[in-house]
């Protein structure tokens, strides 16, 4: 049995670091698995660089202004990623794609699928894996839908477009996938219960059978660590109880950190006993300009490209925060998880695959600030017997739940019964 897996790239975001998680389990699990990406980063990854020479380099970087300047010009930046799936590469006649049996999709926006793309992958007419990592196969262009639920029935007037109509390019690309989908032998994976539930609601994948599979983590990576040595390792006071946020970009909205921010302010006036007592330590992208207004000494430890340095950081904290307003199943949960760090978020999308309320973490019904506020007061609040009893409650979820012989496991069968490989 061949796979090929085709992402965007080999490193960045977290649908790239899940792809590489699934091949490498999949490898481990004796399949003969591969990746192909559009453009690679780390010179030390497996993964197979499209981009090979100066002329694909070239069309690769015309590619890719061109997909920034229609998300800049065309969308409400405010609402989220909207991807238009105009430009893509022909890869149905790479090596990789030609010898596979069974070709996986992952994150295939940026410039590297276009519908054209699908299209000479169907004529080959091989099952097609697909592992949702957000609501955009299912949409006309949106990533998540921040509520909009036109999706279910047909696509227009979209909120996310600056120009929206009746016929606008939403409703475009929602006809033309259409089309497409009924060429294609589709199969479709998503990491949550939750994407599951609006894959099988939606128009475009109604009548699908859908295959709720989730990434996998390497448990022997992501483990406990001395929390004392990797605070003091990293200028980290010990006598402090730190709070720990964690995302690609803190400007992003639907990653909630506004509700975090405004929960410490909260905590800070209601409870002005704990302002010694208290820090916040973020990782991610942020520019130093960036009024957060924040009532709690603030570390911030920038964008963490070594793993090593990332697990360390999980295991600095008391608590992780995951205030995202609508989320697939982050990987920034997992991973803290299997750090034993329990986590506090909002009950919305794939945290319910993840958190146990009270066992190994907090999850908050309402999209409150109050309520957010008391969740991490409520893991903040415990005595030390009682937090070794949240860290193995963590650290064993993930144990029982999303190690890679698990999810290789469930992945082989989903493969097996797409033919006799």
């Amino acid at each position: 049995m061949k796979v090929v897996h085709l992402n965007i790239d080999d490193t960045k975001g977290g649908a790239s670091i899940a792809c590489q998680a699934i091949n490498n389990a999949l490898k481990l699990s004796g399949v003969d698995s591969s990746v192909l990406v559009q453009k690679k980063f780390n010179p030390n990854n497996v993964s197979i660089e499209f981009v090979q020479n100066l002329f694909q380099n070239i069309l690769y970087l015309i590619r890719f202004v061109l997909d920034y300047l229609s998300i800049f010009f065309l969308t409400v930046k405010k609402r989220g990623r909207f991807s238009f799936p105009f430009w893509g590469i022909d890869v149905s006649k790479h090596p990789l794609i030609k010898e596979a049996d069974i070709i996986h999709l992952h994150w295939i926006n940026g410039g590297f699928f276009s519908l054209e793309t699908f299209t000479r992958l169907a004529d080959l007419n091989k099952p097609i894996v697909w592992t949702l990592h957000d609501m955009w196969a299912f949409t006309g262009g949106c990533h998540y839908s921040d509520g909009c639920d036109k999706y279910r029935m047909e696509c227009s007037n979209c909120p996310s477009l600056k120009f929206n109509s009746a016929h606008d390019l939403s409703s475009k690309i929602f006809s033309e996938k259409i089309k497409l989908y009924n060429n294609l032998n589709l199969n479709i994976v998503t990491c949550s219960k939750w994407l599951a539930k609006c894959a099988e609601k939606s128009k475009l994948l109604n009548g699908q059978k859908v295959h709720p599979i989730p990434n996998p983590i390497d448990v022997n990576i992501y483990k406990i660590l001395d929390k004392n040595k990797v605070r003091e390792k990293s200028n980290l006071p010990n006598s402090k109880i730190l709070i720990l946020f964690g995302t690609m970009n803190l400007k992003e909205e639907r990653k909630g950190f506004s509700y975090l921010r405004d929960s410490l302010i909260y905590i800070h006036e209601r409870y002005p006993h704990l302002s010694a007592k208290i820090e916040l330590v973020v990782f991610g992208s942020y520019k130093s300009n960036q009024e957060l207004n924040i009532p709690f000494k603030t570390n911030f430890l920038g964008r963490i490209n070594r793993i090593d340095r990332l697990v360390e950081c999980y295991n600095t904290a008391d608590v992780f925060v995951a205030p995202s307003l609508e989320d697939n199943l982050p990987n920034t949960v997992m991973e803290s998880l299997a750090c034993g760090i329990p986590v506090v978020a909002f009950n919305i999308g794939g945290m319910p695959d993840m958190i146990v309320h009270k066992e190994n973490g907090y999850l908050v019904d309402s999209i409150s600030t109050e309520e957010l506020a008391n969740g991490i007061l409520w893991i903040i609040d415990k005595n030390r017997q009682e937090r070794e009893y949240l860290r193995d409650n963590a650290r064993e979820k993930v144990l029982k739940n999303f190690t890679p012989e698990k999810v290789a496991e469930e992945y082989k069968m989903l493969y097996r019964s797409l033919g006799n490989h």
